[in-house]
């Protein structure tokens, strides 16, 4: 079999010439890395991470630890390598990476985040050439894919116990759950030609799979200390462990199907013939496995340094139809996370380069797919920083960082791809002088 990387198929959420990964023909696409840019240089932290100017939603345990209203945006820009035993083609993609805003409430006790942000990318082309017995000439088969699926959710966090003396010390746990809405539409086009005068007829199958339902997540984090204060002037040391579910859900899928055979006129034109068979809008379910994720972040004043393992078994993924199962096999999804972060100072003027946070993580997956009975790895380091704007009057930042990794295998007959992604996200808070979301005492 011989597989040739060709140029990528436009993608409609993109509106502009995608590259998407050839393994995005598998599964449920791609699944996109959409948290928010500073934990994402971190190697994607999140089940212990709380942040005062951040909406996490990985945890929304996280939500009450949020001191301003913050809304959030980031960008990822794309390059990739994709190389097989035979062929090799270069790619770029420039991916919104979701939109977000937090509010703090109830004097602290309460926190609440609403998110819209993509889940999984399809966006691939590819062409198989394959010799035809008995006759002359290759019949030439094209795969090609596009779509993907998103998550609009709105949680809250809630502070269920608290105490915490005069330095600070204590301890602190808090609940939370996002209800989120799945939606999406994944496209497939499969096609093959051949040579003129076999007396064989060219034929196009296309798919479209539409999902929609609702989904729950659930967290807990608890903080204590590791190192107490016994004066004002000490350095103390907490630690923070959360814990956060997916939970099973069964989604609604509709799925529309059509098989058409056509010829060629002497100029070339594609003329319709048949169609050998059509069903529209067939419905059936998809049962998505429960989704684990723990972990455990030691931090004070200045350092942050968390570890963080998650676990997924798509393998148990169940569907009503057989015709609703995924491309592929899928397989026990696996990651090890290890991230950390260091600000100089806690001042709010001063050098700038005191102010920015230093960001880095490292992320090793073994990945939900398996493709000729081998499962996929993804292997990346991620840098960043977030710097002050506006400081002297509002907590807002600039976070720019960078992820670079390789997935995938030229053994097999697999494809590896490396790739680099610059991160670019905004936070912005409001003048600490203004009260969003805060009832005024007096007007």
């Amino acid at each position: 079999m011989l597989l040739a990387l060709l140029a990528p198929a436009r993608s409609a959420g993109q509106g502009q010439q995608g590259s998407g990964s050839p393994y995005s023909a598998y599964g449920l696409g791609e699944f996109v890395g959409s948290t928010p840019m500073a934990q994402a240089a971190m190697g994607g932290l999140g089940a212990a991470v709380v942040d005062p100017v951040s909406t996490v939603p990985a945890n929304p345990a996280s939500y009450p630890s949020l001191l301003r209203t913050t809304f959030e945006m980031g960008l990822g820009v794309r390059s990739s390598s994709l190389v097989s035993a035979t062929a090799e083609r270069n790619g770029r993609r420039t991916d919104l990476m979701g939109l977000s805003l937090g509010v703090p409430f109830g004097n602290g006790r309460w926190g609440m985040g609403i998110v819209v942000r993509p889940v999984s990318k399809v966006n691939y082309l590819l062409t198989e050439t394959r010799a035809i017995p008995g006759a002359t000439g290759d019949a030439t088969f094209t795969y090609a894919g596009d779509g993907g699926l998103s998550q609009a959710l709105i949680g809250a966090g809630l502070v269920v116990s608290q105490k915490r003396d005069s330095l600070a010390n204590g301890h602190r746990l808090s609940v939370g759950a996002n209800l989120g809405y799945l939606f999406g539409r994944i496209e497939s086009l499969r096609s093959a030609t051949f040579p003129s005068g076999q007396g064989l007829y060219a034929t196009h199958i296309s798919s479209t799979l539409i999902v929609r339902d609702p989904t729950v997540d659930v967290g807990l984090q608890y903080q204590g200390d590791l190192r107490k204060r016994k004066r004002r002037e000490d350095k103390g040391w907490y630690y923070l462990a959360g814990v956060a579910a997916e939970l099973p859900m069964e989604l609604r899928a509709r799925r529309t199907e059509v098989a058409n055979t056509y010829g060629f006129t002497s100029g070339g034109v594609e003329v319709p013939l048949d169609t050998a068979f059509f069903t529209e809008g067939r419905s059936g379910r998809i049962g998505l496995p429960l989704g684990l994720s723990a972990g455990f972040t030691v931090f004070n004043e200045h350092w942050t340094i968390g570890v963080e393992y998650r676990q997924r078994d798509w393998a148990t993924l169940s569907v009503s139809d057989a015709g609703y199962r995924p491309a592929g096999q899928l397989a026990n999804n696996t990651t090890f996370i290890v991230g950390a972060s260091y600000r100089a100072s806690t001042e709010a003027i001063g050098d700038i380069w005191k102010r920015v946070v230093y960001r880095a993580g490292l992320r090793l997956s073994d990945d939900y797919l398996k493709v000729g009975d081998t499962q996929l790895q993804d292997r990346g380091v991620s840098l960043g920083i977030s710097l002050p704007l506006m400081s002297a009057t509002t907590r807002s930042r600039l976070n720019i960082g960078g992820e670079f990794g390789e997935r995938g295998t030229t053994d097999n007959g697999l494809i590896r791809e490396r790739y680099a992604t610059l991160l670019v996200g905004v936070t912005i808070t409001p003048d600490l002088r203004e009260g969003w979301f805060k009832k005024r005492r007096i007007d």
